[in-house]
């Protein structure tokens, strides 16, 4: 048999190297090693861009701002906002008043915490009930009550002042503990329309807010109770709602003399709103931790 040709093994056996130099190592050089691969940031969806937050900043580190939308930083901007134009019109309306006293600014007064009331029981709700549902609802209902309840009372107490209103300690802690007990109430159902929300629109939930606020006057006018009341007495069937609860507490009591601004009964109603909204929570956070145990 005959051998083949060099430069036929040489081609077989790869393209020819340089033989190593005298003295330098026979083992083969280590490239060094490739650095990992940085986390990549997911693209917004096609077509709808970059979302940008109310002040024009992109977000960082996520695709979107939805991370932000459970946290109550817009809603406590637009709270204060709310709470500083219902101040401006209370103060506006004495513009035009020849003297300032009791008889005008108790009024202003009386209207300026009933608006306040309504931005608890209609404005909180319409918002959170309008956006996505929250991951924790009873959770982000009592950081709302925080940033609610929080510049209520400087809304609420100032009018012990006698240049403002000049109403007794009593009822301006009544007003407040009647604010908390509705805030309750309100929030309960704002974590039951978050924990419920794949199977009951968020709209539903919004009518029985309406109906609750709503439910006790019509009731009242119904059954002819909303006629002149007795100043020396309650009336129990005005404090079922929370805008009558403030026209009850607040109304005008000087013609039988120097009484009670609250009554016993007063207090009982407040007491069960309050025990009312209590549950509420508890309940909804009794679906929320089975609705997490069913999932998992």
């Amino acid at each position: 048999m005959t051998e083949p040709p060099a430069n036929d093994i040489a081609s077989d056996q790869g393209p020819a190297t340089d033989p190593p130099e005298p003295g330098a190592s026979s083992r083969p050089r280590r490239l060094p090693p490739i650095p990992d691969a940085l986390p990549e940031i997911a693209a917004p969806a096609a077509g709808r861009g970059i979302e940008k937050d109310i002040f024009g900043r992109e977000p960082v580190g996520h695709p979107d701002w939805s991370h932000r939308r459970g946290e109550p930083r817009v809603f406590a901007l637009i709270w204060m906002l709310y709470l500083m134009g219902v101040t401006i019109t209370m103060f506006a309306s004495f513009m035009h008043a020849q003297s300032i006293s009791q008889s005008v600014t108790r009024p202003a007064a009386q209207r300026m915490i009933l608006a306040t009331m309504l931005g608890v029981t209609l404005l909180w709700p319409a918002i959170r009930m309008s956006q996505r549902p929250a991951r924790a609802p009873v959770r982000s209902v009592l950081r709302d009550l925080f940033v609610i309840l929080v510049p209520a009372q400087a809304v609420i107490w100032p009018h012990a002042m006698g240049v403002l209103a000049g109403w007794p300690i009593v009822l301006l802690l009544a007003l407040a503990c009647s604010f908390g007990a509705w805030s309750l109430v309100v929030g309960g159902l704002i974590a039951f329309s978050d924990a419920t929300r794949r199977r009951i629109p968020g709209w539903v939930w919004m009518g029985l807010v309406l109906a609750v606020g709503l439910g006790a006057p019509l009731l009242a006018i119904a059954s002819g109770d909303a006629g002149v009341p007795r100043p020396d007495s309650a009336r129990p069937g005005w404090m079922l709602s929370p805008a009558t609860t403030v026209l009850e507490l607040t109304r005008d009591r000087s013609a039988g003399g120097p009484l009670r601004p609250v009554f016993r009964e007063h207090w009982r109603l407040i007491g069960a709103v309050a025990c009312v909204g209590g549950a509420l929570l508890l309940i909804a956070r009794a679906m929320e931790v089975a609705s997490r145990r069913r999932d998992a």
